[in-house]
């Protein structure tokens, strides 16, 4: 097998992977929103995902965090029969929760529709059912893999499944406009169905390589003791439902959320063309660019899960101590000037995506809430590796209550509305990082230190405030794009060189990147 790579560098190649992605999601979904679907359409297209991620994290969030922790165990302890078994088990399992989920999605898609006020979506539901049976293929493959602390087979199915979504999204959705927003709209997915077929296919494909090697390796080792088939599935369902509650809270949450929304939008007098339309300022302007930084941040957690796991199973708790406190700095340094560069710039960040900065109010309020999900990514993940599995579950279902309730107060109010949503969502994960951390500290007792916060809310703010008059003052002598990208490039100067200057980066937190010694030469005299 390849050698094992580190978390942070298993994390940095998923994080590249991710922004790849991310820039194939902005070329996808931007044209898209823009000049085919409009607010109403994409709040169709966003409806249809709203319910399809239920059923996915039902399907696919628990299991692969289960198979990449036992895998990485039976590894360390070098029981490479138990390996191949813990795999074919999870292969089996997922093919028919796949075929189950499927099949209820597609045939159920008028009910879902039904459900949340918006019967123009049934067909966009039913045509993103089928990438739920091929998503729970390549959760088995990646569950695999990241097992053996390699990161690749992820990142490259995740390019090879945005790019398939990106070319025929775009291409069905332009031929079916003629036929209706709610038509274009299924276009748009199945074109997403289709990519993760492609996606299934590659790693179908490369993991007939690491059978052939796992199989060398069985060949190669001493027999050990290894459970039964039944006894790994058991395993598996222990850890992977308890995980799959707590992400079903959230995903439920927003379920709720979007009923919720749209019946106090009616209530309202608001028609289902209005309602579409506001919702999809939110679930698609708003959120889509919220999305974006926490998603390349949630690969730490991704990566995070084996080396902790594995360092625990061998009862090294230093190490697992030692990686978490890696992991959580990063996360804030990484999250903390996302959310504050992106509420300080709301306005002219959509202009330039969407040509509509009907949802900067929305932004703005929920731009805060990216450095608390990210925090809520990251802690989940070294809870579960710890094996502290419920935990999560109990902090996600009090920000999840908390979620729905405020939002129930505020989007009722004709003069909030659907700017209460953000309000709610960023409540959420700000209730459940602060639960989280007082978890973690209690079993694990990860330092990330005070002065090390303090110095990176100052770096941040200072940056924010820099970030805001560079755009104000470029803004008027020339384009507005001019003036946003000015803004940027300054922001990220001040940031980087106040986290020198200010000593917040460790020498430890460089130690573990990859190319470590060309980075200490260059800022290492600083440190």
């Amino acid at each position: 097998m390849k050698k094992k790579q580190g978390f942070v560098q298993g994390a940095l190649i998923l994080a590249a992977a991710s922004l790849i992605v991310k820039i194939i999601g902005a070329v996808y979904k931007i044209p898209l929103r823009r000049f085919i679907l409009d607010a109403e359409g994409i709040g169709l297209y966003n409806s249809a995902y709203t319910i399809y991620n239920v059923l996915f994290i039902i399907a696919t969030a628990g299991i692969p965090v289960a198979i990449s922790k036992m895998i990485s165990e039976s590894i360390v302890k070098e029981n490479y029969r138990e390996t191949a078994r813990i795999y074919r088990v999870s292969k089996i399992l997922l093919t028919v929760i796949g075929l189950l989920g499927t099949a209820i999605m597609f045939f159920g898609a008028g009910i879902f529709a039904q459900l949340i006020s918006a019967p123009s979506a049934t067909y966009p539901i039913m045509a993103l059912a089928p990438s739920l049976f091929f998503v729970c293929i390549m959760s088995a493959y990646r569950g695999f893999n990241q097992g053996m602390s390699n990161m690749t087979p992820t990142a490259v199915s995740e390019i090879i499944e945005s790019t398939g979504k990106l070319v025929l999204g775009l291409v069905l959705a332009y031929i079916m406009l003629p036929f209706g927003k709610n038509f274009s709209a299924a276009g748009a997915i199945l074109g997403v169905s289709t990519g993760t077929f492609i996606g299934a296919v590659y790693l179908f494909t490369f993991n007939r390589k690491n059978k052939r090697e796992l199989k060398a390796l069985i060949k190669n080792s001493e027999e050990k003791e290894q459970r039964t088939t039944k006894q790994i599935l058991k395993r598996l369902l222990t850890l992977a439902i308890p995980i799959t509650i707590g992400s079903t809270v959230f995903t439920l949450a927003t379920v709720i959320d979007l009923g919720m929304i749209m019946n106090q939008l009616k209530a309202l007098g608001y028609d289902e063309t209005t309602r579409v339309r506001m919702y999809g300022y939110y679930a698609s302007d708003a959120v889509t660019m919220f999305n974006m930084p926490t998603t390349v941040i949630s690969t730490l957690g991704v990566s995070i899960v084996p080396a902790i796991a594995g360092a625990l199973a061998i009862g090294n708790k230093k190490e697992a101590r030692t990686t978490a406190e890696t992991a959580l700095r990063l996360t804030v340094m990484l999250a903390l000037p996302c959310a504050i560069g992106m509420s300080t710039l709301a306005e002219p960040i959509l202009n330039l995506a969407y040509g509509d900065f009907g949802a900067t109010s929305i932004l703005r309020i929920l731009a805060l809430g990216i450095v608390f999900l990210s925090l809520v990514m990251i802690t989940n993940s070294i809870l579960q590796s710890m094996g502290k599995v419920w935990i999560p579950i109990a902090n996600m279902a009090v920000g999840a209550v908390t979620k729905v309730a405020v939002n129930y107060m505020l989007v009722g109010n004709p003069e909030i509305n659907i700017n209460g949503a953000p309000v709610g969502t960023v409540l959420c994960y700000a209730v459940t990082s602060i639960l989280n951390l007082i978890a973690l500290r209690k079993y694990l007792k990860p330092e990330v230190g005070v002065s090390f916060i303090v110095k990176e809310l100052l770096v941040t703010v200072v940056m924010g405030v820099g970030a805001k008059c560079i755009y104000e003052l470029v803004q008027n002598v020339t384009d507005y794009k001019i003036a946003l990208l000015a803004a940027v490039a300054f922001a990220v100067i001040i940031y980087f060189a106040g986290l020198i200057i200010l000593k917040a980066i460790r020498k430890e937190d460089i130690d573990s990147m990859p190319g470590a010694a060309k980075i200490h030469k260059i800022i290492g005299r600083f440190l």
